[in-house]
Formats: C-alpha cells, sequence, structure tokens
C-alpha cells in the first residue's frame, strides 16, 4: 500500500493573489518482514529522494514488492451550490456524472459522489510525477504551488449560495479507478467586489482544455501532457532543497500577504467618529456615537449612547449584528415574492435597560468564522447594526408620590405603555489575516490517504 501525505505550509486560509503551497509525500507502507532489518527514511521535505537504507528481505507472503503508481496530479476547485428553488443553475451538475469511476487517466474537475453544485473556478492541472516506484518503507516528497486568482469570489457558507474551496490530489494504479485525496481551503479577499466570475471561469476552461495537445474534450484531457507548467510549478524531491533556499521567492510571497495586510489596515485602522441622532414622531430618542464604520474579522465594535437631550424615554435597547444575503436579479427565479431572495441573519446581540441613564455603551465582537463583506454576479453580502429602541411616554414614567406620617415614599408605575422602533446602520466589515482566521476554524492544514 502506499500513503499519501499533504500539508497546506502555512496554514488553510489565504488571501486571492497568494501562492499556496503543499508538500505531498508518497510512501510505501507496505508491512516487512519482522526478520527485515530496514532503516527507515526521513520523509522530511529537504529529505532527498527518500530511499531507505539496506537492502530489506521480501516476507513469504510477497509483502516486500515494490509499489506503482500511475501517475498524480493537483488541482483547485471552487464550487457553487445554490438554492435551485430560488437562484437560476441551468451548469450544475449531477451526481452520477460528479462519480469519479473512470479508469482512464484523466482529472475530471467535478464533485465527489453525493455531492450537489457546479465547479466554478478551476486552476491549470499540474502533474507531480508519470510511473513512480517506490519499494518498501521508500518515499518521495514532491511541493505543489498554485496562485490564486484575484476575481474569484470568497469562500461562503449561505443559505442561497455556497462558495467552498478544496485542493484536489488525484492518483491511479494500473487498472484503478482515481483516487482523491482533498484538502478543505478557505479563500479571503480584500476588494468588497469581486468581478464576473462565470464569464472568467468559462473562459479558462475553454483555456486550459484547448491548449492540451489540441482537444477540445473538456472532461478527460485536463491532465494532458504539459512540460513547460510543470517545469515551473511542481518541484521535485531532487530541487526541493533548492526551493527551501530560494530567498527570492519566500520574499515574493511574503510581500504578497503583507501588502494584502498593510491595506487591510488602510481600509479599516482609521477613526473618523460619526454620530446619529435617533428620533420618533414623538421627538428625541438617543444619540448614538460610534468611532468608525469598517471593520476586520475578530475586531470589536464599540458604540456609546447619550440620553442627557432626550425628550422620549427609553426603556431598553438592543444591538444585532446582522448580514444580509440578496441574489442578484439576472440569477433570480422568476414568479416568486421579492423578498425572497432577500437573507438576513444574526450573528450577535447586545442588550440593556437604559431607563433614568444618562449614557449606555455597547459592543458587538465580529466572528472570524463570517464572511467579509463582497458583492458577485450571482450575490452580495451585506452586513448592519440592527438597533431596537422600547419607547415610552413621558408621563407614563412619572413616579407616584404618597405623603404619609412616615414620610414622602415614591413608587415606580406597574406597568408601561411602549412601543418599539428599529434603526439599521449600515458597516463594512474587512478580512484579518489568514492565520488569525485558521485559528477561528480550526481548519486541518493536513490529510492522508492510503492507496
Amino acid at each position: 500500500m502506499i500513503e499519501i501525505s499533504a500539508r497546506l505550509s502555512r496554514g488553510a486560509v489565504y488571501f486571492t493573489e497568494e501562492t499556496i503551497k503543499c508538500v505531498i509525500t508518497f510512501t510505501n507502507v507496505t508491512q516487512l518482514s519482522i526478520h527485515c532489518n530496514t532503516n527507515h527514511t526521513n520523509n522530511g521535505i529537504a529529505s532527498g529522494s527518500g530511499s531507505s537504507h539496506g537492502k530489506p528481505k521480501q516476507s513469504a507472503n510477497g509483502s516486500g514488492e515494490v509499489e506503482t503508481l500511475c501517475w498524480a496530479g493537483v488541482q483547485i476547485h471552487c464550487y457553487c451550490t445554490v438554492d435551485e428553488h430560488r437562484v437560476v443553475n441551468n451548469e450544475s451538475q449531477t451526481s452520477s456524472a460528479a462519480a469519479m469511476a473512470s479508469t482512464d487517466t484523466s482529472f475530471n474537475p467535478c464533485l465527489m459522489k453525493g455531492e450537489k453544485g457546479r465547479v466554478l473556478y478551476a486552476s491549470s492541472p499540474k502533474i507531480l510525477f508519470c510511473d513512480l516506484n517506490l519499494k518498501p518503507n521508500e518515499s518521495k516528497s514532491y511541493v505543489y504551488s498554485e496562485t490564486i486568482p484575484d476575481w474569484v469570489p470568497p469562500s461562503y457558507n449561505g443559505l442561497k449560495v455556497k462558495y467552498h474551496y478544496k485542493l484536489s490530489i488525484g492518483t491511479q494504479r494500473i487498472h484503478s479507478a482515481i483516487q482523491l485525496l482533498r484538502i478543505p481551503i478557505r479563500i479571503l479577499t480584500i476588494d468588497n467586489h469581486v468581478k464576473s466570475v462565470s464569464n472568467s471561469v468559462d473562459t479558462n476552461h475553454r483555456r486550459n482544455s484547448t491548449h492540451n495537445n489540441g482537444s477540445n474534450d473538456e472532461s478527460d484531457d485536463c491532465f494532458e501532457d504539459q512540460p513547460q507548467k510543470r517545469k515551473d510549478s511542481v518541484v521535485s524531491n531532487d530541487s526541493m532543497s533548492n526551493f527551501i533556499r530560494n530567498d527570492d521567492t519566500d520574499s515574493t510571497v511574503n510581500s504578497v500577504l503583507d501588502l494584502s495586510l498593510h491595506r487591510l489596515d488602510c481600509l479599516t485602522a482609521k477613526r473618523c467618529p460619526q454620530s446619529y441622532v435617533i428620533t420618533n414622531q414623538l421627538g428625541k430618542v438617543a444619540k448614538f456615537c460610534v468611532l468608525k464604520s469598517t471593520f476586520k474579522l475578530g475586531e470589536d465594535i464599540v458604540g456609546i449612547f447619550n440620553f442627557v437631550e432626550s425628550t422620549v424615554p427609553c426603556v431598553q435597547f438592543s444591538v444585532t449584528l446582522q448580514s444580509e444575503e440578496v441574489i442578484q436579479e439576472d440569477y433570480r427565479v422568476k414568479d416568486l415574492k421579492p423578498s425572497s431572495f432577500t437573507q438576513t441573519t444574526s450573528y450577535g446581540k447586545y442588550n440593556e435597560f437604559c431607563l433614568h441613564m444618562n449614557h449606555s455603551q455597547m459592543i458587538l465582537s465580529v466572528p472570524l468564522t463570517v464572511t467579509p463583506t463582497f458583492t458577485s454576479d450571482m450575490i452580495s453580502v451585506s452586513w448592519r447594526l440592527h438597533f431596537e429602541f422600547v419607547t415610552t411616554k413621558p408621563e407614563d414614567v412619572m413616579n407616584t408620590v404618597r405623603t404619609d406620617s412616615q414620610g414622602v415614599t415614591e413608587q415606580s408605575p406597574a406597568l408601561l405603555n411602549v412601543q418599539t422602533m428599529v434603526w439599521d446602520l449600515p458597516i463594512v466589515i474587512y478580512a484579518t489575516h489568514p492565520i488569525q482566521v485558521a485559528r477561528g476554524f480550526q481548519i486541518p492544514a493536513a490529510s492522508t490517504l492510503t492507496v
């Protein structure tokens, strides 16, 4: 048996325009006879060819045989799943077409059996090797790298539309079905507006397919021979040590991350206090002040209420962090109410009783597990603070004064006639450092498969 282990070099969360690097190791884990005296190899990233020391003895049952894999390739896919009752999706794939049962040397960018949706983006497929032979306890490692384009949508797990990314490693034995090892990854975007995805992806698929030896078959020739691409993008075990010591490559990768983080700081660090006077038909309810309207994932939203100049008593207020998911008009199913294309989700709520108070505050934390503000050709996701104020009339909060032999006693009213008013304040939420997001999700950055 051969064990395939894949490990992402820097977690499973990345910005667009960042380069994803994955170390993929193939190890022959066939058990030798107990009489064999074999030293196990070190499976480190810079361990050379990874061949075992010593000459193992084959056991009687043939457990010392050389294992062979015909080929292996890697590709990144973005899958889109929609609620077909509300969203038009003419390019959905059926589960039967998605089953990976082919015995040909091909790597179709489709879903696993039982999954729904369609492939929205597929990176250029890259071959790791052809005809790999491994002796018992021998291992070989490869490094796969791919840069995520800036026009893809971010990972999003909505109610009507879902975007999710997977790094797929495919391999095949002779006369056997293709085996897939998949690692989920999460993609973050900095720009709120995503370019048209459908046209770009379709063009990318056609371009990749037509360049493969002049073939027009988009389903079977994704992994046709492309030596010039494999030479630049996939580093074998022999040159892996040079890859690690390449300071220029590391500096380029770090510069992309540093520039992205610097841009986020410029978008969210600036404070511009804004005040809002909240009124109803009876008069002024409160004055609300917030330091800024742009926030990063994991950041606290802090606001201050001022009731000093209020003419309408506020008994209680609540603030809720909400996201609003809206389907674009071109993808809406006809003959449905407009409200059916909008979905609001609440993530945190702050409540406080504020009657007879001069000042109060609110604080809400933006979860690390949510998706920042973005707009694509299919959906738009926006954020807001939803306020609810419970007010009453000034005469209803007057205390009843009683005078007796014991002195003067004031008694508050037993019942209040109240009314509720709502107000929404739009805000913008941006991404944060990918490592911080990965800690919030606890996404595994490694996986194994035995074939």
